[in-house]
């Protein structure tokens, strides 16, 4: 391709040596791998034909893997070990109710040998009106894989959320594993659609949408039933998300004195904040690590460059020491282990590291490689990922990832502007195929954490509320001509690529900043804003967090793209799941179909299976191939 040659003249690493787009689009061989609590078992994802399946094998056995396909439209979500003998997973696939569309989930299980696979979730049954025997069944629960509580000392059962009469009250199941019977534990109440439980698994925390707010609701074991929105602690932005082994105190998420989310003690009875249980210097706590054998909390999870776990528990943090001392160079995650802490599974990841499996043999003092995630791709083809950041035009200093072609020298090169989705999300160092695959091409790729972004307090990701094509739009231009003032960029060849907030962001950089890019690409983007509006304001909690879109005093149209694609000069290009219930198989179809009544170069690619998050190999394989070839006619030369 004309794009690497140019890219590779002064380096080492040429287009013969480039990955083929093959390699990139590949699923993943192992992720979600779970050892059963006695550690004989692994059960984990693979694919096959494209697409994920359920895996459970008996290690070191020699005995062939029993293999759980997908059913023909469901996808694989996750899976854990309920106990030794059987193991639950769930399944989504897209559909429709009353004109809505919709992320349906399966909760499913099935026995070590992937046979006796037993469906969780039971159609309950309500008498008529007027009967008193006769009863109809109500209709399937949309989410049926809420699990909020594993029973560790009760491993034939778990607690289950769900809504089984649509009416936004969700209740709380205890089910049996083995054949779906349950018991009511907890009726539905109004405004919640999630349950927290302590550690004697009791319900002591509710929270969820009540029309247009969100609310909660606490049981102290001092008293009843109660919403806590006269609560200083809640008003003050706090949220728990576990409990100690004293059910009177919860361990809270909030925002510290520096203004980062940090962990702290919450006492129910009192309504009081207590000690701060751990923080990090410049990120926030992410969330909870607890042992799946036992449930207790034993650490925090944080990002800064890359994904990290600090453990509490002593043992685990000796062990997770030993691990980062074998291997220094990787992030290295504890994934599962055995209940008794002997058989660990482990795995390392950075930003030239897709990601290989490990099995710790601590009995032994042995480790081996079991897996690697993307055989083809590692640090002797990819290309590094570091963090910089940049001054936006008020000052403000914006964290941002920049990966540059291996062995090339970072000066006036091709470069994609690579805005991440959400928008309250955030990019890290972490291997991505989309970047690597752009970098592997030629592209400088570009990742800002604009404001808006998650991971560096909530007045951080506060900043972009109401800020769609305002100030978030500008955080990204502003990165982009840093690139060029750094003499990073050649500034007649960049192009602006995203992935769902992301693709908005690059069709309203192709609108408001025409003169900036050669180019724009949307993946399963935002595009019709007003439309995307009204949509959301179907689902639970819709009427709430569509507040925070569009931007402040301007009617939605006025930065939305496809109202403004008559600003549009550069070519965009497309690419559109089917079945993408997030944002709508219209939105960029219509916005297509838009551009070309306007005489607007535009590529449009529909992919009809994948979701949106483009979960299939095939999905991938569209997006990379369509990629390239937009990007080899617009960024190769002048």
């Amino acid at each position: 391709m004309k794009i690497l040659a140019a890219a590779c003249v002064l380096g080492a690493a040429c287009a013969e040596a480039a990955p083929p787009v093959e390699a990139f689009a590949q699923l993943p061989g192992m992720t979600d791998p779970e050892l059963s609590p006695d550690g004989a078992y692994i059960a984990y994802f693979s694919p096959l034909n494209g697409r994920r399946h359920a895996v459970v094998q008996k290690l070191f056995s020699g005995e062939q893997p029993n293999v759980i396909p997908p059913y023909e439209e469901l996808e694989f979500s996750w899976l854990r070990w309920a106990n030794d003998e059987r193991l639950v997973f769930a399944m989504s696939y897209s559909d429709r109710r009353q004109f809505t569309e919709t992320t349906e989930t399966r909760l499913l299980s099935a026995d070590r040998t992937g046979r006796d696979i037993v469906a969780l979730i039971k159609r309950a049954k309500r008498k008529k009106t007027g009967s008193r025997t006769n009863t109809v069944e109500l209709p399937m629960a949309q989410t049926q894989d809420n699990v909020i509580d594993w029973l560790p000392d009760d491993p034939q059962h778990v607690l289950v959320a769900l809504d089984e009469d649509q009416d936004a009250r969700w209740e709380v199941r205890r089910i049996d594993v083995r054949s779906g019977d349950y018991d009511i534990v907890t009726d539905g109440t109004r405004g919640v659609q999630n349950w927290l439980t302590d550690r004697s698994h009791e319900v002591r925390v509710g929270y969820g949408y009540d029309r247009s707010d969100y609310t909660i609701m606490v049981r102290p074991p001092d008293g009843g039933w109660g919403r806590a929105e006269r609560k200083e602690w809640w008003n003050d932005g706090w949220m728990p998300i576990g409990f100690t082994d004293d059910p009177a105190m919860a361990y809270a998420h909030g925002p510290g004195e520096s203004g980062l989310n940090v962990l702290r003690l919450l006492d129910l009875n009192k309504g009081d904040l207590g000690d701060t249980v751990w923080a990090h210097d410049e990120v926030d706590v992410a969330g909870l690590l607890h042992d799946a054998v036992t449930g207790a909390l034993v650490g925090v999870s944080y990002v800064d460059d890359l994904p990290r776990r600090h453990y509490f528990d002593p043992e685990l943090a000796r062990m997770q020491a030993s691990l980062d001392k074998v291997f220094p160079k990787t992030v290295n995650h504890m994934l599962s282990w055995s209940r008794n802490r002997q058989q660990v599974l482990v795995r390392t990841l950075s930003d030239v590291e897709p990601g290989s499996v490990y099995y710790w043999d601590r009995d032994r003092q042995s480790i081996e490689l079991i897996a690697e995630s993307m055989p083809g791709l590692g640090p002797d083809v990819l290309s590094p990922v570091r963090a910089v950041r940049y001054a936006a035009r008020d000052g403000v200093s914006i964290p941002a990832y920049l990966t540059v072609p291996r062995d090339t020298p970072a000066e006036s090169l091709p470069v994609v502007v690579l805005p991440h989705g959400g928008p309250a999300a955030r990019d890290d160092r972490s291997f991505w195929f989309l970047s690597q695959f752009l970098a592997s091409r030629g592209y400088v790729v570009f990742q800002p954490n604009f404001r808006g972004s998650s991971g560096y307090g909530k007045a951080f990701e506060y900043a972009g509320v109401r800020q769609w094509g305002g100030l978030m739009q500008d955080d990204v231009t502003d990165g982009a001509h840093w690139l060029v003032a750094e003499g990073i960029a050649d500034p007649d060849r960049m192009c602006v690529v995203g992935w769902s907030y992301g693709g908005y962001a690059a069709a309203m950089g192709a609108v408001k900043t025409p003169n900036l890019y050669r180019c724009a690409a949307s993946i399963n983007g935002v595009l019709n804003l007003p439309r995307l509006i009204a949509d959301d304001k179907s689902y639970v909690g819709g009427r709430s967090w569509t507040k925070h879109m569009g931007l402040d005093d301007e009617n939605a149209k006025a930065v939305s793209p496809y109202h403004r694609a008559e600003e549009i000069v550069v070519p965009m290009l497309i690419v559109q799941a089917m079945d993408d219930t997030r944002v709508h198989a219209d939105q960029g179809e219509g916005m297509a179909k838009r551009l070309r009544r306007l005489d607007k170069p535009v590529d449009y690619v529909e992919v009809e299976f994948g979701g949106h998050s483009m979960t299939n190999e095939a999905a991938r394989l569209a997006i990379l191939t369509a990629l390239e070839d937009f990007l080899d006619r617009y960024l190769a030369g002048p």
